[in-house]
């Protein structure tokens, strides 16, 4: 599923089209946010539904829309939303807070639960990536999220930049930033970097693509701020407090991009209801991509579960 320039959206599943898909607008913090509302064709009452996050993407033409979809042939409405200052949205362009950005899935929650094709009770949150960490946290922060379900997902931003760029460059990296910031203080505005600046990641030819679609996505560049805003981000601290509610963590093993230690550091410190779903193959991009009917099948069965108020049809 694809949302073309002139908001145009195409859908693309397997068997046929069996969901819709709305452009929606709301507010976060004063500022207009753009998304899309996936729901399924044929629904009989208000729908459960997801806010979808996003990662550094920050915008839902970044492969959230395929699960969104699937999900939505499950019987749920997914919310994908461009976070303040990507996509369709405004906001500082390509400024990327985590805590910013956990407060738009917040306010999307509360859009959702104003709807009344919506079933306001039950509400849950969705992430990939450094949207995965969003998720978590926001998740912790918002009781009316009952399930949460992280994609690859980023647990100590800290600890996950200083893999990437090893002990060797490490220090280098936190004096640029540092230098970065007094940029910033002085003049109003800091560097703009590539991706892969803020995280080098090792050759491969998942790697290669993810930087020639991010390029081409976003040729100004990423604020280098946004390596400095990750830096003391760690879900992982928060994770304990979703529980009772229900956390859902699904990653492959030979991710390289987010390793799966991210994954597993969370699970260990989550409370119960949870699960913990080690892929065997696929790389950071396999559970919006090739793996994406298996992601939309684990993630629904863990969604009837515990989202659900009422059994699916």
């Amino acid at each position: 599923m694809i949302v073309s320039a002139d908001n145009e959206i195409h859908l693309d599943l397997p068997g046929g089209p069996a969901a819709d898909a709305e452009i929606v607008h709301f507010y976060s913090d004063g500022l207009r946010l753009h998304g899309v509302l996936v729901t399924p064709r044929e629904r009989t009452g208000p729908l459960p539904a997801l806010v979808a996050g996003q990662g550094w993407s920050g915008a839902v033409n970044f492969r959230v829309l395929p699960l969104a979809a699937r999900l939505a042939q499950r019987g749920y409405a997914v919310l994908a939303l461009d976070h303040r200052g990507f996509g369709g949205s405004q906001g500082a362009r390509l400024r990327c807070d985590p805590h910013e950005q956990v407060r738009d899935i917040a306010n999307a929650a509360t859009y959702l639960a104003g709807r009344p094709d919506i079933d306001g009770s039950a509400l849950g949150v969705i992430g990939a990536s450094f949207g995965g960490g969003i998720a978590v946290a926001a998740a912790a922060a918002d009781e009316r999220l009952r399930a949460c379900v992280a994609l690859v997902p980023l647990a100590d931003g800290r600890r996950w930049l200083r893999g990437l760029h090893g002990p060797e460059n490490w220090p280098g990296f936190l004096d640029r930033l540092a230098r970065n910031e007094v940029a910033r203080v002085r003049t109003g505005a800091g560097e703009r970097v590539p991706l892969s600046t803020l995280m080098p990641l090792p050759p491969s030819p998942e790697a290669t693509a993810e930087a020639e679609l991010i390029a081409a996505t976003y040729p100004e560049g990423y604020p280098l701020e946004n390596a400095r805003l990750a830096l003391d981000f760690s879900p992982e601290r928060w994770v304990a407090a979703i529980a009772p509610r229900a956390l859902c963590l699904i990653t492959p093993s030979d991710d390289t991009v987010i390793p799966a230690e991210q994954s597993t550091s969370m699970y260990v410190r989550a409370g119960e209801p949870k699960a913990l779903h080690l892929l065997p193959h696929g790389g950071h991009g396999g559970p919006m991509g090739p793996l994406v009917d298996t992601t939309a099948e684990l993630t629904a069965s863990f969604l009837d579960a515990h989202l659900r108020t009422t059994p699916a049809s």
